[in-house]
């Protein structure tokens, strides 16, 4: 009894540890994309204050500089070129969230708010991350911004995620209404963001180059911060200032695969045929972007470059599994619980506790999620472990959805965490359990996951049957999308992990930590 009692206390410190140094990991990748970081990165100013020197190209600085924006991270943006530039700004117009100002003064983050006396501008809009009137405004006043630019300026464009919506201009003769109808109908009838990305680049002024194209002559930096999968930076805010490879022709196909040709507004389809009519005559080319130099500054590789920095100081044998991670949350919780006993297994098999066929065995079920290439990283990095007695830390980033089935409170965080541990729960045998101790988060770098104020969670291997214990059936919260009402009420919330608005957003990070006892 005393023996069993022992083990539940090692049990307990080793839970108890693993939650604090995962939420600590996770924290310095957030911390590693935050706006400043990113901008003083590529930002260089010489000693005269008189040369921009972004990435090798040089531009002269003699107040002459104009600044936009938009995006859910562009406040923060603005307030570090106001800080290093301020001397040379004219004028500046940035749209950002609805409440985005107080959000991050209430956080204690008001270094990354303009200044009362800054020459930017600041617009708020898209409530519920949606185009509206203000959005509209902002957009309105941006252009208006761009189009007085001269040969001599320098047009400074910030871009982050969420800059889709607080950038509506539709082509005339579309209303913001029927933009937003548009939208409403392609997104019912299955359109893919894909789809939805041509549509607006073909569609609004600004999106699909229109801004870049509308500057000229003046010279224009980009500095984006990326929050897509592979960085692409013509989908980033719809691509504001990078050529774009579609055609008008592309979105009456769409209209028809997608069988809503006889929906969309009228006037949509008036504009894309004349578009169509002169596009044969003046198609885009890529020399329109010869004065445009478009940077990413932020993504989801340097926050999870900088958690493996960290896991390593801390004493885990560390690796990046993919930066690229999609799909359904609740399908790549489940992968990241295979994916852990996986490596227990590995780890067993070098202790000569687990025999070579249960370990190909699963082995090969993982093959279906991973590539045979990433298991061969992944065995390397438990035989590394073992020969120096450390713990494994895999890390990842991407942006998975959830397909909503319940009425539930949650977000696709929550939901791929506790996916994770009712899969560790249903194939980690108790004696492996007992030797290991398994702990995986799941978070938004934004702070935000789903309509809740939490990041994210991290769960561990007893999270069901602490679940259990206190009478909460797990599958039925995840079965209703309600896992943020499960977190809340089990262990106290502990298992939450609440940051704030962090003012910046390079998708997710999952973080799996396996610990031998």
């Amino acid at each position: 009894m005393e023996f069993k009692e022992d083990a539940n206390n090692r049990l307990s410190e080793v839970a108890d540890l693993q939650r604090t140094e995962i939420r600590g990991i996770f924290e310095s990748a957030v911390d590693a994309v935050i706006p400043r970081k990113m901008m003083e990165r590529v930002l260089e100013l010489s000693s005269d204050r008189k040369t921009l020197t972004v990435e090798g190209k040089e531009y002269k600085l003699n107040k002459n500089l104009n600044v936009v924006g938009f995006g859910k991270a562009v406040m923060g943006m603005a307030r570090c070129v106001d800080d290093l530039l301020r001397p040379h700004i004219v004028k500046g117009a940035i749209s950002v969230p609805y409440g985005c100002r107080q959000i991050l003064t209430n956080a204690g983050k008001s270094d990354q708010v303009l200044e009362a006396d800054s020459k930017i501008t600041v617009y708020e809009g898209a409530r519920n991350n949606l185009p509206d009137t203000d959005a509209h405004d902002a957009a309105k006043a941006i252009w208006d911004l761009v189009k007085d630019s001269t040969q001599n300026d320098i047009l400074l464009v910030l871009v982050s995620g969420g800059g889709s919506a607080l950038l509506p201009l539709p082509r005339l003769p579309i209303t913001l209404e029927e933009s937003a109808e548009l939208t409403r109908i392609l997104s019912t009838h299955g359109a893919t963001i894909n789809d939805l990305n041509i549509v607006r680049k073909q569609t609004e002024v600004l999106k699909g180059g229109g801004l870049a194209r509308d500057a000229k002559p003046c010279k224009v930096i980009c500095l984006i911060i990326s929050d897509v999968i592979g960085d692409k930076m013509d989908i980033i805010s719809s691509g504001p200032t990078v050529h774009d490879p579609s055609t008008p022709h592309i979105c009456l196909d769409i209209f028809k695969r997608l069988s809503v040709d006889q929906l969309v507004p009228k006037s949509v389809t008036e504009m894309l045929t004349e578009k169509i009519s002169a596009y044969t005559k003046t198609q885009q080319k890529l020399r329109e972007y010869a004065h445009v130099q478009n940077i990413i500054v932020g993504s989801n590789v340097i926050a999870t470059s900088a958690a493996h920095k960290t896991a390593v100081s801390q004493g885990y044998v560390s690796t990046v599994l993919s930066t690229e991670l999609d799909g359904e949350a609740r399908s790549v919780g489940t992968m990241f619980a295979k994916l852990a006993r996986y490596m227990i297994l590995c780890f067993g098999y070098l202790r000569s506790d687990v025999g070579s066929e249960e370990l190909a065995t699963v082995e090969l079920e993982l093959c279906k999620y991973l590539p045979k290439k990433v298991l061969k990283q992944m065995a390397d990095v438990s035989d590394e472990a073992h020969n120096v007695g450390k713990s494994v830390c895999i890390i990842a980033g991407g942006e998975t959805v959830v397909n909503v089935r319940g009425n539930g409170k949650g977000g696709r965080n929550q939901e791929m965490a506790v996916a994770c541990a009712v899969e560790l729960d249903n194939i980690i045998p108790t004696r492996l359990s007992d030797a290991y101790q398994v702990t995986f988060l799941s978070c938004g770098t934004d702070g935000q996951d789903g309509p809740t104020t939490t990041a994210g969670a991290s769960v561990n291997i007893q999270f069901v049957k602490q679940c259990e214990e206190s009478g909460y059936e797990v599958k039925s919260y995840l079965d209703n999308n309600d896992t943020f009402s499960l977190l809340e009420a089990v262990n106290s919330g502990k298992n939450l992990l609440n940051t704030g608005i962090t003012g910046t957003n390079v998708m997710d990070i999952q973080l799996l930590l396996i610990n031998p006892l």
